[in-house]
């Protein structure tokens, strides 16, 4: 399961300056702005191109995207050919959906690793973690009113809460029939998954728009 287990123990200025846009070339806020890490790998033809790491786990040198379309575009236009001292093929559109399938399978596989280590919570269970102040609730986008209400509704307002897949998709993810909403009780999980759930809606609407 992907779990942060270790803190970063240098001084917080040093942590925000490691990382530069290789698209408009600003510093990285991290935790702060939305981006997202690109590797290197062979391509067709001989020709380079990017592969999304949202896991930040690849070998390789990597580069760091701000997830906007103006930064993925300019990256494409010679920030990544620089980045990595080669000519390196696509195009932005292809890789803000790549990015938005990255984040997808990022969710996936979080989520099937707390269920193995017994960090999800459904049904009447999963209602109970909520009124516990659980730290994130996934409700199917068509869940309608058997998902709503009572303890639920605040922990909407308390931003506790994203809409993600239909009941029968989380239901094929988990070996179940239909799942209406899944609670996480892990703190570090929950985190990665709204990352990765915020990163998907900014590049998805960046690159619709």
């Amino acid at each position: 399961m992907e779990v942060e287990t270790m803190r970063d123990e240098r001084p917080q200025e040093r942590r925000e300056a490691s990382r530069t846009c290789v698209g408009c070339r600003s510093g990285i806020v991290k935790d702060a702005e939305a981006s997202f890490r690109v590797v290197l790998v062979p391509g067709e033809g001989g020709r380079h191109e990017v592969a999304v790491d949202l896991a930040g786990g690849s070998f390789g040198r990597g580069a760091h995207i701000h997830a906007t379309a103006a930064c993925i575009a300019k990256a494409h236009a010679g920030g990544l050919s620089r980045a990595f001292k080669c000519q390196v093929a696509g195009d932005p559109g292809a890789l803000a959906r790549n990015v938005v399938a990255a984040a997808d399978r990022r969710i996936e596989g979080l989520l099937l690793g707390a269920r193995r280590a017994g960090l999800l919570a459904f049904g009447e269970e999963a209602k109970r973690a909520i009124e516990g102040g659980a730290p994130l609730t996934l409700v199917a986008k068509d869940a309608g009113s058997s998902a709503s209400g009572g303890p639920l509704r605040e922990a909407v307002a308390e931003g506790r809460v994203v809409a993600w897949r239909t009941k029968a998709e989380l239901g094929l993810l988990f070996s179940r029939e239909l799942v209406a909403l899944v609670t996480v009780r892990h703190a570090a999980v929950a985190r990665e998954i709204c990352r990765a759930r915020s990163l998907s809606e900014i590049v998805g609407e960046n690159a619709a728009g």
